[in-house]
């Protein structure tokens, strides 16, 4: 696949990964609790592609639902592998849900009890969109063959994420396919986002993972010392307890701090937020 560009550290692409991963865990739960069976959900993968190179991808027959995403201008491409579906319908039926399927076309009866699946799934999309914008799915088409999806413009800039799903001792995915405008924040006429939104995104934002790092700036120490490092080792830095340091939060955002001493341990107090 041709990736538009690489940059997957990027603060873009660090708020749809987080975003997405409190989706994956919501899903999870909410396919469990529908399916009474233990569901995994987890994202496996954030990809910038086109709507061309996306499209070369994708093989029939399988299981493709198009939505469009009101009052957005955006579409929406969700895709199944067989055996999340037939896994997904057996279980559905009240089965175990471990049957191993081909690829094939459903019938109209599967395409009727896999919508069921589909609702699930769009209501936690929905609730982790609204970090972005706030959308309603509306279904466009269902199908098994790829060329009859209306997909975009060729050179429209896609996002393509990949999820894993578990159940039992089967191992699915599905993938979401969708225009990278959706995820490019709205702003007020000041340039800065509307308070409402920026409150909004916060809450939804809560549950994600965030790496935490604290930096002590300066302290060196020679090669030969380093070089003689063994387990058990104790490593002394000329640092004193109230000079500043850092905590960097996802490598980007600096925090000036101070070390302080708390129930008998050592942490940070913040000093000034950026």
């Amino acid at each position: 696949m041709l990736l538009v560009r690489n940059d997957s550290d990027s603060p873009q692409n660090r708020v749809i990964r987080s975003v997405h991963e409190t989706f994956a865990r919501n899903l999870a739960g909410a396919l469990s609790t529908f399916l009474q069976a233990e569901i995994g959900v987890a994202l496996d993968s954030v990809s910038f592609t086109t709507a061309g190179d996306y499209r070369r991808t994708v093989e029939a027959p399988g299981c493709f639902v198009s939505f469009r995403l009101d009052p957005r201008p955006e579409q929406m491409i969700l895709a199944f592998d067989p055996v999340s579906v037939f896994g997904l319908l057996e279980l559905l039926l009240g089965g175990s849900g471990s049957t191993r399927a081909e690829a094939r076309v459903l019938t109209e009866i599967e395409w009727g009890l896999l919508e069921e699946v589909v609702r699930i799934l769009v209501r936690s999309l929905g609730e982790s969109w609204k970090a972005f914008h706030s959308v309603e799915f509306h279904v466009l088409k269902l199908e098994s063959d790829p060329d009859l999806l209306p997909f975009p413009d060729a050179v429209l800039p896609m996002v393509q994420l990949a999820f894993a799903l578990r159940f039992n001792e089967l191992e699915g995915s599905f993938q979401i396919a969708v225009p990278r405008t959706l995820f490019e924040q709205e702003r007020s006429n000041e340039g800065q986002p509307a308070a409402g939104d920026a409150e909004n995104n916060l809450k939804l934002l809560g549950e994600a993972v965030v790496e935490v790092e604290v930096l002590l700036d300066g302290p060196t120490m020679v090669f030969q010392e380093l070089a003689n490092v063994h387990p058990g080792k104790v490593i002394g830095f000329d640092y004193p307890l109230k000079k500043p340091v850092r905590a960097v939060v996802n490598g980007s955002v600096s925090i000036p701090c101070v070390i302080v001493s708390a129930g008998g341990k050592r942490a940070f107090q913040v000093e000034e937020l950026p």
